[in-house]
């Protein structure tokens, strides 16, 4: 038992800070300016890449890119398309080796992973996941409290119980909850209840809370491979990117919101910073820290002559089969922006169902986008600009008031996806090294594997066909 404590604790170990659309010109140009003291200090001790999707725009989505990330395959082969898809994966994620290797893994909030229940592996999923859980039920309390809170973000009606938030505090309490996150936490409420000009900031507690569960169970688990997941700063460039660089779109901005919203996407790189610092602290010799964020965004333009692209959200999702005449469906979950999956009890419903969504009007327009999934659903609301009021949907030779059923959600997107992403592979006294050439995305995979010592090249099998 010494002799294999020793040898483990001279095993490589690797930190995979997946931080969603960073860009890599933004990440750049913060330095330069001097916002990102942790940042460049990691670059400065990296091999440092800039990754491409090598994707068309179909599929140029972080629930698509971070499966072939995680698996070394491009879409064309993991046929992974929508977030909640994950577990119908086929091959192996990077995790899968590792644990066949015998080592250990912690997944922390990885977008759109298989839950295998292996024993060498600890994973929670990402709050968007659709009919699994966690690996441990231990964390299923942080589990349903973030996922019903970042599902229903935008819905200011949405309400959890006490009995709720005592589970979650309790959870929080015996995993890890610090002094820091706390203090965040009470400013944030306070800045809710006065309703202060930056409660925008209130993205940032979730990568908070979920640093101290993440911080906690790799201290307590000691796993090979970590891998810690935050998206509160592709939320702010998908929503403020606007008010970072006004000249940029074409659409009047008013000057207040303009003050107001200017320092939202560089508020966002900062608290990354802060976490880059945390898990540099955190890394020994023998640890390696990876910084990958999968894509990218740019400026929206697209829709700007058009008033900006919008998103409708129902009230209350769980009464969209009743509203709609929709019967045996037996589950219903929000995605992000306009989006939410319906699971039927069988494929006859789901038939029903789909022909009933597709024949819904508003005026001349389509309300529904729908794509078929088995006994599944995947829905979107197509109307995407603010209505005055008074539309009426037609269900079963009834009038329905379009704004008694959706609301518009405070999103006038900014920021679009772009192919090209981050890759830094950084180690203590490992000198700065950049790479001209782009590296494709799903030659990532490997490198963190040989980080960790494993040589194998992953789904290998899959690719030579």
């Amino acid at each position: 038992m010494r002799t294999s404590r020793i040898l483990n604790m001279n095993q490589p170990r690797v930190i995979l800070l997946e931080l969603n659309e960073l860009c890599p010109n933004l990440v750049d140009r913060f330095i330069d300016e001097g916002q990102l003291p942790h940042f460049k200090k990691l670059r400065d001790q990296s091999n440092c890449f800039v990754t491409d999707t090598q994707c068309d725009t179909e599929y140029l989505e972080p629930w698509i890119q971070w499966v072939t990330l995680h698996t070394g395959l491009r879409y064309e082969d993991h046929q992974v398309y929508r977030l909640g898809q994950s577990q119908l994966l086929h091959h192996d994620s990077l995790w899968n080796i590792v644990s066949r290797k015998g080592m250990k893994s912690w997944i922390c909030g990885s977008m759109n992973v298989r839950v295998d229940h292996d024993n060498n592996t600890w994973v929670l999923p990402d709050p968007w996941t659709l009919d699994t859980g966690p690996s441990h039920k231990d964390l299923m309390p942080f589990y349903k409290f973030v996922c019903s809170n970042v599902q229903e973000h935008t819905n200011e009606g949405f309400k959890l119980s006490l009995r709720d938030y005592g589970k979650f505090l309790f959870f929080m309490l015996k995993n890890g909850l610090s002094i820091k996150t706390l203090s965040k936490i009470f400013s944030q409420l306070i800045k809710q209840l006065v309703k202060a000009p930056d409660r925008w900031k209130k993205a940032m507690l979730l990568d908070a809370l979920q640093w101290d569960v993440f911080k906690y169970i790799y201290k307590k688990n000691k796993p090979d491979l970590a891998t810690f997941f935050s998206n509160s700063t592709a939320h702010f460039q998908h929503k403020y990117w606007r008010y970072m660089e006004p000249d940029k779109f074409s659409l009047e901005i008013d000057a207040e919101e303009i003050e107001r919203f200017q320092g939202a996407v560089l508020y966002g790189y900062k608290n990354h910073d802060e976490l880059v610092g945390e898990a540099m602290a955190m890394a020994d010799e023998n640890t390696v820290i990876v910084l990958a964020t999968a894509l990218s965004q740019q400026p929206f333009l697209a829709k700007e002559e058009d008033g900006g692209k919008r998103f409708h959200r129902p009230h209350e999702i769980q009464k969209i089969p009743n509203i709609f005449g929709l019967q045996g469906v037996t589950k219903i979950s929000p995605v992000m922006s306009h989006q939410f999956h319906l699971i039927c009890e069988n494929e006859a419903f789901a038939d029903i169902a789909e022909d009933k969504l597709n024949h819904l009007m508003v005026g001349n327009e389509k309300l529904f986008m729908v794509n078929r999934e088995g006994d599944g659903l995947f829905v979107g609301c197509l109307i995407a600009r603010p209505l005055h009021g008074h539309e009426i949907i037609s269900v079963n030779n009834q009038e329905l008031l379009f704004s008694d059923i959706f609301y518009l959600a405070d999103n006038l997107k900014s920021g679009g996806h772009h192919p090209h992403g981050i890759f830094w592979v950084s180690q203590q006294g490992r000198p700065y090294c950049k790479f001209e050439d782009l590296l494709p995305l799903e030659n990532t995979a490997s490198l963190i594997l040989k980080e960790l010592g494993i040589d194998d090249d992953i789904n290998e099998s899959v690719k030579a066909a």
